[in-house]
């Protein structure tokens, strides 16, 4: 029952006096901390929890946008948390620099909570990396947990963030539900969902991709159609989902067999929403028994060409693990 809006997720993380050898990160972050004892690692959201006693610190990469946003509201003096009570607002001083933090109260499913609420913006450099990171932390406790957890072992949590430049490729991929053993020198791995999806992207690191950079991305779903003549339709549903770009036009659309699997292939063209930029979307579908793989490979159209092969060099190289 973690907050279930984007702004009540914002909190202000800085890293504080502890050593980063003693953080802990979760699997594909950035971020790590060192948990509260009796928090372990999660393994359905990035973070920690106490599952028993419901409590949990979640840590993201947000947009710039957001974390300027976040700011903007707070100077003008606006604390408005949907469900969030008693909110207030300070700024958090540690040895690393200063913090600003919203604490307040909310009940969810008849559970009262304590709520910290952060973020920050930081520079994160060296192993390839050099570039400005928002990032957020959202801590809750339930009333009835508040000995377990109380104030201020979360507030030292907190304080214990710290960066890591670089993520081994593999930390992520070997918790993947698929084998990737072609990368097509795409050089980053970004965790989309834990268990379920990534992204492959020309660069490494935690740099935003600010244009429109070619980039491929791998999930595995369930419920796919057992009838073959119900597969275009579902494909084309799934790919409605697809966010961020504008004016978007089937260019066409086949039914092939990669890997022995049959597999639906989709493109389409239209435009960038952040910048108008030519785009070409390509969806394969790989049917399996009861579940399907989906890759989505998105180029400017400048460099479709090229790009398409190197997107079906990854697509011919995913297959499901045993």
């Amino acid at each position: 029952m973690m907050l279930r809006t984007a702004v009540l997720l914002f909190a202000l993380l800085v890293s504080g006096p502890v050593l980063a050898a003693d953080a802990v990160f979760p699997t594909g972050s950035h971020i790590g901390l060192v948990p509260p004892a009796g928090m372990t690692a999660a393994k359905t959201f990035p973070g920690f929890e106490d599952r028993e006693r419901k409590a949990a610190i979640v840590v993201s990469q947000v947009p710039g946008q957001a974390y300027d946003q976040f700011l903007k509201a707070m100077n003008s003096g606006a604390i408005n948390l949907p469900g969030v009570s008693n909110a207030k607002r300070e700024v958090l001083l540690t040895e690393s620099g200063a913090a600003h933090l919203v604490v307040g109260d909310q009940e969810a499913e008849g559970t009262k909570f304590r709520k910290w609420l952060m973020i920050t913006r930081r520079s994160i450099t060296g192993q390839g990396s050099d570039a400005n990171f928002s990032f957020i932390v959202t801590a809750q406790v339930p009333a009835e947990a508040s000995d377990v957890y109380p104030e201020d072992a979360i507030r030292k949590a907190l304080a214990s963030a710290t960066l890591r430049a670089a993520i081994p490729p593999e930390e992520i991929l070997d918790t993947m539900p698929f084998r990737v053993t072609e990368r097509a020198n795409f050089e980053g791995v970004r965790l989309m969902a834990p268990g379920q999806a990534v992204m492959l992207t020309e660069r490494a690191g935690p740099t935003e991709i600010h244009k429109v950079e070619p980039l491929v991305m791998v999930s595995v779903g369930v419920g796919a159609p057992t009838q073959p003549s119900e597969r275009a339709s579902f494909a084309q549903n799934v790919l409605r989902s697809i966010q961020g770009f504008n004016n978007l036009k089937l260019a066409s659309q086949d039914q092939i067999r990669v890997g022995g699997q049959p597999t639906d292939e989709i493109r389409l063209e239209g435009q960038a929403a952040a910048d108008d930029t030519d785009v070409v979307i390509v969806q394969w579908i790989r049917f399996g028994v009861g579940g399907f793989i989906r890759i989505v490979g998105v180029s400017p159209k400048a460099q479709w060409s090229e790009n398409f092969t190197r997107f079906r060099q990854i697509r011919d190289g995913i297959n499901a693990r045993e």
